[in-house]
């Protein structure tokens, strides 16, 4: 859940998985944080019959569950109410942490509807999952063409060209990036285009486009970055797997090779299917 959680109640033996992340939590604690956090995220569709059953029974609290059902039973059920009933049965956050969770879902029922749509993309770029990020940052940029503040789309392009480079779309990416910096001067997104660059570039040729673009002085890191890059990639197993399966290549133990690259298929399989979900 990106932090330590004390757990004050019972954890449940199986746990809710938010449908349209994936993310799994498995007591009262973690349910509170992971709505705190993602409120963009959680809509009243996913506070339902599944989500009381497992409150019901996996955390053993009948009580909240009923309250729950309550609220939903009602003609007009109001998210917020359903929300903070679940925040504030337990004192897993203070008073004036509930009061700043209730300004901010006030404050979203405000936003308009391209603003609205990129606060779930960057929920979902949060959680890595990149090719449901790209895809509503496309459609905000189709839908709403007319946008005409600057700032916010340059942060839409920018988000975009984050989920492309995960995705290993590069080429995309880093037009995506340069359209960021020419709408909004973000000194982050020129760093990133020139960063890219870097992977598939010589020096020379990044070091030409960093003094178009006025950024010399970012060369240094840059080229620290990927030199840590390299190391983290090293370090990763699925590196290892790799290095493995091109080891008995090399030795014509071409039956080792296939199992090995078996097992790199399907991790690279298993990453594609958790970011498409």
């Amino acid at each position: 859940m990106g932090r330590v959680i004390l757990c004050e109640t019972q954890p449940a033996e199986t746990s809710y998985i938010f449908p349209n992340t994936r993310i799994e939590v498995f007591s009262y604690e973690e349910l509170c944080y992971y709505i705190y956090n993602n409120i963009a995220l959680v809509s009243g569709e996913y506070i339902g019959t599944l989500m009381f059953n497992w409150i019901e029974d996996g955390l053993h609290l009948p009580e909240l569950a009923d309250k729950l059902r309550a609220i939903k039973e009602k003609k007009q059920a109001d998210l917020t109410d359903l929300l903070t009933t679940i925040l504030t049965y337990k004192e897993f956050y203070t008073i004036a942490e509930i009061k700043e969770f209730i300004y901010q879902l006030e404050r979203m029922k405000g936003l308009t509807p391209p603003q609205f749509r990129k606060l779930q993309a960057d929920g979902f770029l949060r959680y890595r999952k990149y090719i449901k990020a790209a895809a509503i940052y496309d459609e905000i940029l189709e839908q709403y063409s007319d946008i005409n503040n600057p700032q916010q789309k340059g942060a839409i392009y920018h988000n975009r060209a984050v989920a492309l480079a995960h995705n290993f779309e590069l080429e995309e990416a880093m037009a995506s990036y340069l359209k960021a910096f020419e709408l909004a001067r973000n000194t982050r997104s020129i760093y990133e285009y020139l960063l890219l660059m870097a992977t598939m570039k010589e020096r020379r040729e990044v070091e030409e486009t960093a003094r178009l673009y006025g950024a010399e002085e970012m060369i240094d890191s840059i080229y620290d970055a990927l030199q840590d890059t390299e190391e983290d990639v090293v370090g990763a197993p699925i590196y290892h797997r790799m290095e493995k399966a091109i080891f008995h290549y090399e030795k014509n133990n071409l039956t080792d090779f296939s199992k090995r690259m078996d097992t790199v298929i399907e991790y690279l399989k298993t990453e594609f299917r958790e970011q498409s979900v």
